[in-house]
């Protein structure tokens, strides 16, 4: 029998408030003549870790392990930074909006690896890099002067405070509008 593998990764769920939909739309029509998909508000998260295939019969097991050895923070608000893109410069990929305090993300992250290598994923060595992920570039860009500029003008715009109450472990699938992430385990921080 041929194992089944669900697309998963562990994230903070993020709710953003009315100036920071504002600039958002702001930036959507700046960048209107670029092929970039939007992720839709409903689907921001900060990524924790990303494990791509993961066998279905493991997913309790990481669910348990989660569950038993997360110490969560408590909720607390958090302030967004600066907006910004990844990728090369002829060829970015990421429109993002990054964080002032990094230190919650790269605590869960330390407390998410050792709950993952008891259930035999091996330990990343790479740095947290915590962002929200605006929109993906899915093309060359028609005006690249233009799309980094766009960006530069709106750095400051998304500065706002935000919520976090929870990290969950999501499957991801994609669907007709884009990815559909469905919890299969979620523990709430702390009360604050």
């Amino acid at each position: 029998m041929q194992n089944q593998f669900y697309r998963t990764f562990i994230a903070v769920p993020v709710s953003v408030g009315e100036g920071f939909l504002e600039a958002r739309k702001e930036l959507m029509e700046l960048l209107e003549e670029e092929r970039i998909s939007w992720v839709h508000p409903d689907k921001y998260h900060i990524t924790i870790r990303f494990l791509g295939d993961t066998i279905v019969s493991s997913t309790q097991v990481i669910s348990a392990a989660l569950e038993k050895q997360i110490n969560t923070p408590r909720k607390l608000y958090i302030n967004f930074d600066r907006a910004g893109s990844f990728g090369p410069l002829k060829k970015p990929r990421v429109i993002w909006v990054g964080f002032e305090q990094n230190s919650v993300f790269e605590s869960l992250k330390f407390e998410v690896d050792l709950a993952l290598e008891s259930c035999g994923f091996p330990k990343i060595n790479q740095p947290l890099r915590a962002h929200l992920t605006l929109g993906r570039v899915r093309n060359k860009l028609t005006e690249r002067d233009g799309y980094y500029q766009a960006i530069k003008s709106m750095t400051n715009r998304f500065r706002e405070q935000v919520r976090l109450d929870k990290l969950v472990f999501y499957r991801s699938e994609q669907g007709p509008e884009g990815p559909i992430y469905t919890p299969l385990f979620q523990k709430d921080f702390m009360p604050g």
